[in-house]
């Protein structure tokens, strides 16, 4: 699973962030050699991880863990019977998500890894696996059939896991597809974009309440790569066409710093602002009426984090798979790295 460039950290917002000191939140993933990554947040439960065989879910709240059992790979060989690796180049990517089978009242774990061979037939293998909190242990489940444009994790909402995907990985021409993989079928289905989105330069997915956004960004020329403007969009029935709205607009911040990327992350309590994370270095309210931004200050501020909301939960994590008191002695045996919460 990817877990990006910069230190993840654990967001509680409340209507105003800026009573709010940074502090250290105890977790059980402890390492001495590096920070540990908050992957996913999903329904008040975190999914963290130090590498690929060290992962858990986590409950802030009850500070109950599950540990991951390790998930092993065995891509499908081609026609001729060689491994998918045999020849060419090869690329491997592998990413996730984690999120919630409302149909199941389950918890699940994705993680695909993909593999890509130009001088080989087929192209492309992917294999999915999915790990139910509420069943324990992994199982392989349909192929994705598209290549993630990103190697990033997808992102719940609606008991689906969204990716921004392409059937050509390597071509000059952007040919951008969002799907969605339904958790309760833990099949992929094809997300159409929103009427009107136009041919934006970047696009990037996000949850706003609890519906899908889209965020289109735009430049003035294709050889001019800043951003002009960014739409912000929102499914407010998911999988529905006709329910794309644009929400607003955010024209480039003119005699200030230039951004590059912008990612709703809450309303304000009053419903009439919109909480903005910037380049994953400031925080900005968007005015719903007023169509202005203006800095959302943390006291303490850090250097570069990526935030999410987290309002806290007592679901039990001991079902199936295993008792969480067991990881919970384990956990106290270990020493705890850093997590910020803002």
């Amino acid at each position: 699973m990817s877990c990006g460039a910069v230190d993840r950290a654990v967001s509680h917002l409340t209507r105003d962030v800026t009573q709010h000191h940074p502090k250290v939140l105890d977790h059980p993933l402890k390492q001495l050699d590096g920070p540990t990554q908050v992957l996913r947040s999903c329904r008040e439960l975190v999914l963290i991880s130090n590498s690929m065989s060290d992962n858990g879910v986590w409950n802030p709240s009850t500070k109950r863990f599950r540990k991951l059992p390790v998930w092993e790979f065995n891509p499908s060989r081609n026609s001729s019977g060689r491994a998918p690796h045999g020849r060419g180049p090869g690329l491997m990517q592998i990413s996730g998500g984690f999120g919630y089978d409302k149909d199941g009242e389950d918890y699940k774990v994705v993680t695909i890894g993909q593999w890509y061979h130009p001088d080989d037939e087929p192209k492309m293998v992917s294999e999915v696996m999915v790990y139910s909190l509420r069943y324990g242990g992994w199982k392989k489940v349909e192929d994705c059939p598209y290549w993630l444009v990103k190697e990033e994790n997808g992102t719940a909402t609606g008991g689906a896991l969204y990716w921004i995907v392409t059937k050509e990985p390597f071509s000059c021409v952007r040919s951008w597809i969002l799907v969605g993989l339904n958790l309760g079928t833990e099949r992929f289905e094809k997300v159409p974009f929103p009427v009107g989105l136009g041919k934006p330069f970047r696009l990037n997915l996000a949850v706003l309440g609890k519906c899908l956004c889209l965020i289109s960004g735009y430049c003035i020329s294709a050889k001019n790569h800043v951003l002009d403007h960014v739409d912000m969009w929102m499914m407010e029935d998911c999988g529905v066409e006709q329910s794309w709205v644009k929400l607003f607009t955010v024209e480039q911040l003119h005699g200030r710093q230039n951004f590059s990327f912008l990612k709703p992350i809450a309303y304000s309590g009053t419903g009439k602002e919109v909480l903005l994370e910037m380049d994953n270095t400031k925080l900005l309210w968007y005015s719903l009426e007023k169509k202005s931004v203006k800095p959302a200050k943390v006291s303490g501020g850090l250097e570069a984090f990526e935030s999410f909301v987290n309002l806290g939960t007592l679901v039990p994590l001991y079902y199936g798979g295993g008792d969480e008191k067991g990881t919970k002695k384990g956990m106290e045996e270990r020493d705890d790295s850093v997590i910020e919460e803002l």
